[in-house]
């Protein structure tokens, strides 16, 4: 299954089908056409709705058991390896057991997993559409009203591992025999942590191996740079640290050799290299790694003596604030041909009604100047931009406002400021955003007034 997405799923959910029924229909048609299977589908689970729709619905549930990899693609019908494995279960927890486990670890189960154990801390809702949208934030691509997590949160909720969309953690542990604090270990892992030690779980090897022998190996699959005189301190004693390799230190001094390394037990179980495949749109991502704190969290970062950390948790919060106006993420740090290689923070898509685009600038410091501003209203020329954002920790100066004024007075475009007040009121009370850019519309509306005396003279 391709990294970045959940298996089709219309059709096919324990709502619908019995998977114990599904399988033995499997077994019986093996060999035969795929349209005499079909009807045997429409007429065991679909025969009380509507004679035009059986077919289709039937058809959709067969494209669903070749997604969830029951029965082999290409002509005819052909049950897969873990089809014919799962026939072999006689009790139903063994077999939604297996099912569950061949989800969390082939079909992004863990990804889905992850995203709901974000969502719960940040103390947002958890539903289908709330899922969609954080999938989407690690390069998923799905519409809001996809059904492929509902239908993939029902199966797991038949073995326990989810109770509504809560994640039963000590069931899942269980089935996975890792924890969430051992997943969530690897999410902490820098993107060059990441690849080197998942080259070294695809090496699957006992044995030492030359830790500069691996490195190399790493950049040329996976094209990753590595510092080699920081490579110790950077990857090889961290992921020692965090219990991931045994590292056996060579001889210090002139003409050292390098050092050898081996994987941990822990490392080496059979859940690591999947789920160190399903989290790869997460791992290196520091911004995403920020958004997925609650804002107290975020707030908090703002404060750091570490200007990087401040920066990103600003970037994290506009990305929040964009979000609960209903915005879509399209891309973080843009820069380039099409910037004319100026750098925009944020940049946000909206299709309701009408089609618009937002960039929005985050800037940690004192005072937002004109300079700022006009350096905005440049990029928006390229970006065919509608909405300007900027968002400070700090204040926005007389001057700036003025100029944005007169912009706003000449060009179809809205300018909204952020400041540090602002950024208090909706740490406090989320709602409060609403107030905000309402307050900034309701300013560039009574700018925009067109003078009708002017113009009928």
């Amino acid at each position: 299954m391709n990294n970045n997405e959940l298996p089709f799923g219309t059709q096919f959910s324990p709502n619908v089908v019995d998977l114990r029924t599904v399988l033995k229909l499997i077994n019986r048609y093996e060999g035969e056409e795929t349209t005499v299977f079909i009807n045997a589908l429409a007429d065991t689970f679909f025969s009380n709705v509507a004679k035009n729709s059986q077919r289709d619905m039937a058809s959709n549930c067969k494209n669903s058991l070749v997604a969830y990899g029951l029965l082999n693609s290409g002509g005819g019908i052909n049950i897969s390896e873990f089809g014919k494995y799962l026939l072999t279960k006689i009790e139903d927890k063994q077999l939604y057991d297996a099912f569950a486990q061949h989800i969390l670890k082939n079909l992004n189960g863990l990804a889905l997993i992850d995203c709901i154990r974000t969502l719960t801390r940040q103390g947002s809702k958890v539903t289908n559409e709330s899922i969609i949208t954080a999938l989407n934030e690690r390069g998923f691509n799905y519409a809001k009203t996809a059904n492929n997590p509902q239908v993939m949160k029902l199966w797991l909720t038949m073995a326990g591992i989810l109770i509504g969309w809560r994640v039963n953690e000590a069931r899942l542990s269980e089935l996975v025999d890792i924890s969430e604090n051992e997943l969530l270990l690897f999410k902490t892992l820098s993107k060059e942590q990441y690849y080197y030690i998942k080259t070294m779980c695809n090496i699957g090897t006992d044995e030492f191996q030359k830790a500069s022998a691996v490195r190399e190996l790493a950049k040329s699959v996976y094209g990753i740079s590595f510092g080699e005189k920081a490579f110790a301190s950077n990857v090889l004693n961290p992921l020692e640290s965090k219990g991931l390799i045994e590292l056996r230190r060579a001889t210090e001094g002139r003409g050292a050799k390098s050092h050898d390394i081996k994987l941990t037990e822990f490392a080496k179980k059979e859940i690591i290299i999947p789920f160190l495949q399903q989290i790869e749109g997460v791992i290196g991502n520091d911004i995403l790694q920020h958004y997925q704190k609650p804002l107290q969290e975020i707030r908090k970062d703002m404060d750091s003596y570490d200007t990087y950390i401040k920066g990103l948790a600003l970037e994290a919060l506009a990305i929040k604030i964009m979000h609960i106006i209903g915005l879509d993420f399209v891309e973080t740090r843009l820069k380039g041909t099409e910037t004319s290689g100026a750098e925009v923070d944020v940049l946000f898509e909206s299709s309701k009604l009408l089609y618009s685009r937002w960039q929005v600038q985050c800037k940690n410091s004192s005072k937002v100047s004109v300079d700022h501003v006009a350096k905005e209203v440049g990029l928006h020329h390229l970006l065919k931009s509608n909405a300007i954002v900027i968002m400070t920790t700090g204040t926005v100066s007389e001057v700036a406002r003025e100029y944005a004024n007169g912009i706003m007075k000449t060009l179809n475009i809205c300018i909204i400021f952020v400041e540090g007040s602002d950024i208090d009121l909706i740490i406090s009370n989320p709602l409060s955003i609403v107030d905000v850019f309402n307050r900034e519309a309701l300013a560039a509306k009574h700018i925009k007034v067109f003078d009708v005396q002017s113009v009928t003279d």
